[in-house]
């Protein structure tokens, strides 16, 4: 890879995509997730995180995906970002420097580059672009 970054992969609706990892505070198994009233649908609630309640999104009805799969990750963001957690199905793995290579984004929101890898690729996304069109839909 021409950069410095490791992604972390993982799977919505059978597809691979990524974060940078400097983006993710955290990766475990879905926990209970508390229900949050009066939120759009694309979130299911909060959880905990360390003592700080984050806000927990399915990223696939985020993005659109009407046949999802059932989530079974929860892919904390770093809080310096914002507090929320992505449900995704999941996670396939982390990518060593010099793995594969950047190439242009498809035409997809939020993506920001094509991870190609020797066995498969993966659309990069930038947690902080969704990070701000969530805030959009919560303020209204």
């Amino acid at each position: 890879m021409a950069d410095e970054h490791t992604y972390l992969i993982f799977t919505l609706q059978n597809r691979w995509f990524a974060f940078d990892l400097s983006q993710i505070a955290e990766v475990e198994e879905l926990p209970i997730v508390w229900p949050i009233p009066a939120t759009p649908a694309c979130y299911p609630g909060a959880v905990n995180f360390h003592g700080t309640i984050v806000a927990v999104m399915d990223l696939a009805d985020f993005l659109g995906y009407t046949n999802r799969i059932t989530p079974e990750i929860l892919i904390t963001l770093d809080l310096k970002i914002a507090s929320l957690a992505f449900q995704v199905e999941q996670v396939i793995r982390i990518t060593p420097v010099g793995e594969g290579r950047l190439d242009p984004a498809p035409n997809e929101e939020f993506a920001i580059a094509t991870l190609t890898l020797p066995d498969g690729t993966a659309t990069l996304l930038d947690a902080r672009l969704i990070v701000d069109r969530a805030a959009e839909t919560i303020n209204g």
